[in-house]
């Protein structure tokens, strides 16, 4: 899938997932579940994360390959209990945002062709082969359906558009 279409998966579920009301504490649990949803591609340098971190992302690639061991259960589980670890004051639900936002990204790999090996280091991989990397279906459907997910639920987080000091107006 496009970095666009993760990135729009994990910011929906963080919304979703989000303890707060206020539009501050919307957006940041969008944000970090929504670049949760990136990190699995960091084994990939042409990746959108592999562009900005390259030397990290080429060595990830030479260790492991693109959709090896960052595509698992067991990667995702590692990357939010350290990174969790790190945002957890900022983020009392760091954690969750971004094992959310990870596996959003392994579950939407799950319906490419290529598939998934969520189970690393087995090497059988989970596949539902129904949408292609960049594919009209993702770009006209999936990714349009995922903004409006955002949106739908941002305003029933917060039901008005207008906010006062930073909180919603009920």
């Amino acid at each position: 899938m496009l970095w666009r279409t993760h990135f729009l998966a994990g910011a929906a579920l963080g919304i979703a997932l989000s303890s707060g009301h206020d539009p501050k504490a919307l957006a940041l649990s969008a944000f970090v579940a929504g670049v949760a949803a990136l990190l699995p591609d960091l084994d990939d340098p042409r990746s959108f994360l592999g562009r900005k971190a390259w030397p990290v992302s080429a060595g990830l690639k030479l260790a492991a390959g693109h959709r090896g061991a960052m595509h698992s259960l067991a990667a995702a589980l590692v990357a939010s209990a350290v990174l969790g670890f790190f945002l957890r004051s900022p983020v009392p639900e760091a954690f969750y945002l971004l094992l959310a936002g990870y596996l959003s990204h392994l579950l939407l790999d799950t319906l490419n062709p290529a598939g998934v090996p969520w189970l690393w280091p087995l090497k059988f991989r989970f596949r539902v082969p129904v949408v292609e990397v960049g594919s009209a279906v993702e770009r006209l459907v999936l990714v349009p359906a995922l903004f409006f997910l955002c949106a739908w639920l941002w305003f029933h987080s917060c039901p008005s558009i207008f906010t006062l000091a930073g909180r919603c107006v009920r």
